[in-house]
């Protein structure tokens, strides 16, 4: 007998293939049941026939499975009257009543100004953990009905949490002008306020200044906060607080071995919240780790934090600090704390950035026989990602600093690099293939061999929550419903990142690139979903998986322009796929736009070269071509060496020939630099990145778009 576990991964994987099938046999309406009404419904919404939609919605209400039903119940909340519509938030409350009903419920309530029912909606919300925007919704609310208890509630929000963008928004739109005159003694008097609620609206303002990084000014605040909050005892002391007085001390004062003693005796006091202690030990750590001497000191303040951890995000995060203060001592003093704690890591990819800020002072300091021991301390511990980059490193330094090297030892660090499962990120694992001397069909088996997995479970919803969320979005795929796939994933990938399998989301993505049509950000929302999905730990990726994650969107575009500069395609698939994630429109906040990111300044000079006098860089072909130009001129300035350009393409031709100069003194090399050493050495943790990245995307494209063996692809760009 099959257990009911069983039964429903069985009907999970059944659901998923029959979907798949053509529906000659079967219609869609017969399919999906009751569910059909509720897609039926919006098809007949974007037809402006309210009147059908009505019914439909009505009818999968009552016998949808769960997310369908709940969705119509929304959607009938959108239609009728004001009493209709009211009357129908009212019953969508009732019957699901958890914070994403509250939140759809109290801004329906908001906008038709029934700031009563807004503020009964969300009687019983946890300001301190619950949605920002519900919590925003609720004080709007408050404020509107002049209901006492607002500025209570205000202060709550802004003192048991981070700080958000919704937060700020918030402030800026309700901050107290008159209030904020008299504190920063623009005016005479603040009679007409209380003493506790100037006090709170300074608390306010000094969390706003240190959410905005205004760390000089809040400074300057920081002696009054403390004695609110500790030696007056007027406003209640926050572990939130305490973190941002520390923040203060940090980065808007030098006064660091006083400020770190005060918040060292701050830990050791008897709090109820225990969060203020351990908030307080780290800050203590910060301010003493500023200093060279008193290094050693922050190692003990760190530790004691661990102690003082209250869950495992909070002891990774004390972990963090005690490693990276290791760091600044000495690479020795780093491995000696893996050594002595690697065991404990709970979310490994925390600490990823650590581990390589560790391998380029190990390259730099001449370190190079510390790797194979950094290796032992954190294999089993560390990442997938990590451990199979020093597993790589391992063997290069073995063959290359040995003068009798161990082929044995060699091999065996190559093969743990090869074997390691790193979710997308493969560089390292394609770099030990090709040292390996992998065939493609090796490298068929190393990503696609099956693997013994058990199926992957949701955590936080119930299976039958989870089927029904699956079959809503393969609905939406069926029924042409595309405009809803990527934020309802996404809801569902936030609630539960196993909620939607990997099957179901090789379906939505295909959907959605084919939707694309050569253009929108329907591409970049593919790639997205399919990305995030496949980088889950115990995930099964297909070949078909692999080819939504590198696909040849653009394709005419690329082809064309990689053809007219004499430029391999598959790099420049890959080249779009790192710099935009085939999003067309995206800008980056330092200016870059379009597919291939290019610079206003290096657009203008790509189009007096190539004779274009005027053009659009959010149009994808003038865009692809530009980049693909100016990827061909880095490269032949660089003695034909694609990797260079690569580099040269992210950071400027001046700033690598520069890197090129002083590598080849750390890594003592009068001839030739091995490209993928100086990697390593580049002292830019996004150019590092960007250039594995580039290298591993082009080296799949090639294998799986042109039948190269990929690990050739690598030897030709590194």
């Amino acid at each position: 007998m099959l257990s009911s576990a069983k039964k429903t991964i069985l009907a999970l994987a059944f659901f998923s293939l029959f979907t798949a099938c053509s529906q000659e046999k079967v219609s869609l309406n017969k399919f999906y049941g009751a569910d059909a009404s509720y897609f039926n419904g919006l098809l007949a919404l974007r037809d402006k026939d309210t009147e059908t939609a009505q019914k439909y919605f009505f009818r999968s209400a009552k016998k949808g499975s769960y997310w369908a039903a709940r969705r119509s119940m929304r959607q009938l909340c959108l239609i009728g009257d004001v009493q209709q519509r009211i009357k129908r938030c009212q019953d969508y409350l009732k019957k699901y009543n958890d914070d994403d009903a509250k939140l759809f419920a109290a801004r329906e309530f908001l906008a038709d100004k029934e700031w009563a029912l807004a503020i009964e909606a969300t009687d019983d919300i946890d300001l301190a953990v619950c949605d920002n925007s519900l919590a925003a919704l609720r004080l709007q609310a408050l404020d509107k009905k002049n209901d006492s208890r607002f500025d209570q509630a205000v202060y709550d929000w802004f003192t048991q949490r981070r700080i958000s963008d919704v937060h700020y928004e918030f402030y800026k739109q309700n901050a107290r002008d008159e209030l904020e005159d008299v504190i920063t003694g623009d005016v005479g008097g603040a009679e007409q306020f209380s003493d506790f609620a100037v006090n709170k609206d300074f608390v306010l303002q000094f969390r706003i200044a240190i959410y905005r990084g205004n760390y000089n000014a809040a400074f300057e605040m920081y002696d009054q906060i403390r004695a609110l909050t500790i030696e007056k005892n007027k406003i209640p002391l926050t572990w939130q607080l305490v973190a941002d007085m520390g923040r203060a001390c940090v980065n808007g004062n030098n006064d660091d071995i006083n400020n770190a003693k005060w918040f060292e005796e701050l830990a050791r006091g008897v709090w109820k919240d225990k969060r203020i202690n351990y908030y307080a030990m780290i800050y203590s750590g910060l301010l003493y780790n500023k200093n060279d001497n008193y290094r050693r000191r922050s190692l003990k303040q760190f530790e004691a934090a661990l102690d003082l951890a209250g869950d495992e995000g909070e002891r990774d995060q004390a972990l963090w600090y005690y490693l990276q203060s290791c760091l600044k001592i000495s690479t020795e003093e780093a491995l000696a704390g893996l050594k002595k704690h690697a065991a404990s890591f709970c979310q490994k990819d925390y600490f990823d950035d650590f581990f390589d800020s560790l391998s380029v002072l190990l390259f730099s300091g001449g370190k190079w026989n510390l790797f194979r021991q950094v290796l032992d301390a954190i294999e089993g511990h560390a990442s997938q990602a990590t451990v199979s980059k020093y597993a790589y490193l391992t063997a290069r330094v073995l063959q290359s600093q040995t003068k009798e090297p161990d082929k044995e030892k060699i091999e065996q660090a190559y093969k743990l690099a090869a074997a390691t499962d790193p979710g997308t990120y493969v560089y390292y694992k394609l770099l030990a293939a090709k040292e390996l001397g992998y065939s493609a069909g090796d490298i068929d088996k190393m990503f696609f061999e099956p693997k013994k997995l058990e199926p992957l479970v949701p955590e936080k919803v119930s299976m039958e929550q989870a089927l029904s969320a699956r079959k809503l979005l393969l609905g939406y795929a069926d029924f042409g419903l595309g405009e809803c796939i990527y934020d309802e994933w996404k809801f569902f990938f936030d609630m539960d990142k196993k909620m939607i399998d990997l099957s179901t989301v090789e379906r939505l993505s295909e959907f959605l690139r084919q939707m694309a049509g050569g253009q929108n950000d329907y591409y970049s929302k593919s790639l997205r979903m399919i990305a995030r999905s496949a980088n889950l730990d115990g995930i099964q990726i297909s070949r078909a998986a692999f080819e939504l994650l590198y696909p040849q969107n653009f394709l005419d575009c690329i082809r064309a322009s990689a053809k007219e500069f004499e430029v391999d395609d598959y790099l420049m698939f890959a080249l779009v796929r790192t710099e935009s994630f085939f999003e067309p429109a995206i800008q980056s906040h330092a200016g870059a736009i379009g597919l291939t990111q290019l610079m206003e300044a290096t657009a203008s000079d790509c189009a007096k070269r190539l004779k274009v006098e005027s053009y659009n860089l959010l149009d994808p072909a003038t865009n692809i071509r530009f980049g693909t130009y100016y990827y061909s001129h880095m490269k032949k300035r660089l003695d034909d060496s694609g990797i260079l350009a690569l580099f040269a393409y992210n950071a400027g031709i001046t700033v690598v020939r520069r890197w090129i100069r002083s590598s080849k003194i750390e890594l003592n090399s009068q001839g030739q630099l091995w490209s993928d050493m100086f990697l390593e050495t580049l002292p830019f943790a996004e150019t590092r990145d960007y250039g594995r990245r580039v290298v591993s995307a082009a080296a799949i494209y090639a294998w799986l778009y042109d039948g190269k063996n990929p690990c050739d692809i690598v030897s030709e760009l590194m």
